[in-house]
């Protein structure tokens, strides 16, 4: 966490001491602005004209409650990161962090009262510790398609790798390709800042064609130490639309001499559904060139099963809003353990995501879950210190020789 950086944190409770408990447990490590508000309306008059990094927001309160505040939150487009605290059954907080995403809001977690030491830094660490700009005013900008257009231009976008590793053993079996703007100004910028211009504009095609490259690129190069490795692609809804694409993407495969069966390519479930026979169409063609496919954020949209039976997906990756947590989350569990067996009954192979708690892997290791990626194994690495991490691992004894 980068020690000079003062955050800027409002905190919403019709409890006056609870505002003073959580100001106090804050500023004990951490540089931050507080401004605690007893009512709804005054903080949202603040919020709407300054950038916040926090929102603490208390559900139950008089007169506008934090369901109503949830709402005004999401009609002011709010983009801070929001942690619900409540002393009601977790149920509420639960099914209150269902509705804010549901308005594109940024709930990260719910936090029972009384609030504790460990829990405010387990919190922070978790918001601020990886990749997080030291610029406060980032927040509040919007970059253009010009900026991002740019970027590209000048090969600001550059791949960083996730490792995917086996379990229950632990050993990196792959890695997914993720992109990130090296911005000159504000640093290493998450796809947040950028994908949704790629994915509305021309430029999501040459996009996605310039991360294939680079990635082919890679492991041609490296090719003697990850031939024994897979990794996944992102393609976007909009790349399926492309009937040129399976021959595109194999002729670069042939290219760079790498076997498509060392390469995934993942689509997201929840948006696929938008244009299905087109989308099938490229799909099986993308199989028939010998790739494989991986849905991503299963369970996150409407038609998840009907879509598993049309297309010919070979993995399945749960998504973290099923992880995190589970092991105390009986109803994560009961969605895991229903998943895992629709899975295995269509021979997929199963990628549990976003694993960051000893408990978590705990409970999904009673299950035939394949793969995990997640910060308790390894941060988003660069590609150098991903080849340094998978020579300092002991060998993995079965990995299919492409020879």
């Amino acid at each position: 966490m980068d020690a000079t950086k003062t955050f800027k944190i409002i905190a919403i409770d019709d409890n006056s001491l609870i505002l003073t408990q959580l100001r106090l447990l804050l500023k004990h490590n951490y540089s931050v602005e507080f401004y605690g508000f007893t009512n709804g309306p005054d903080a949202l008059d603040m919020i709407a004209k300054h950038h916040v990094d926090v929102i603490f927001l208390d559900l139950n309160m008089p007169d506008m409650d934090g369901i109503e505040v949830l709402r005004y939150l999401s009609d002011l487009n709010v983009k801070s990161a929001i942690v619900l605290l409540s002393g009601e059954d977790n149920t509420i907080i639960k099914m209150a962090k269902n509705l804010a995403q549901l308005r594109k809001l940024n709930v990260i977690t719910g936090i029972d009262k009384p609030i504790t030491q460990i829990q405010i830094k387990q919190l922070m660490s978790s918001l601020f510790d990886e990749g997080t700009p030291s610029n406060t005013e980032l927040s509040t900008h919007t970059f253009d398609y010009d900026a991002v257009s740019l970027a590209l231009n000048n090969k600001q976008m550059s791949l960083y790798i996730q490792p995917k590793m086996s379990l229950p053993e632990e050993n990196i079996v792959g890695g997914e390709f993720l992109v990130r703007w090296n911005h000159p100004e504000f640093g290493v910028l998450t796809p947040y800042y950028f994908i949704d211009i790629v994915e509305h504009s021309d430029l999501v095609h040459d996009f996605s064609i310039l991360v294939v490259d680079e990635a082919f690129a890679f492991i041609e190069e490296h090719f003697a130490q990850l031939k024994g490795l897979t990794f996944n692609i992102n393609l976007s809804v909009k790349n399926l639309e492309d009937i040129h694409l399976p021959e595109r993407l194999a002729e670069l495969a042939s290219s760079y001499n790498v076997p498509p069966q060392m390469i995934s390519f993942e689509v997201t479930e929840s948006l696929l559904i938008e244009n299905l026979a087109e989308s099938l169409d490229v799909l099986l063609r993308l199989r028939l060139k010998g790739f494989s496919l991986s849905i991503d954020d299963f369970g996150t949209g409407y038609s998840s099963i009907k879509q598993l039976s049309q297309i010919p997906f070979c993995e399945l990756k749960l998504d973290r809003c099923f992880i995190h947590g589970c092991a105390l989350d009986k109803d994560k569990q009961a969605i895991i353990e229903a998943t895992v067996a629709l899975a295995h009954k269509l021979q997929l192979k199963i990628v549990a995501e976003g694993i960051e708690n000893p408990n978590d892997l705990g409970f999904l290791n009673h299950y035939k879950i394949d793969y995990g990626q997640g910060y308790l194994f390894a941060l988003l690495l660069k590609k150098v210190s991903f080849l340094k991490t998978l020579e300092q691992q002991k060998p993995y004894s079965v990995r299919e020789n492409y020879n």
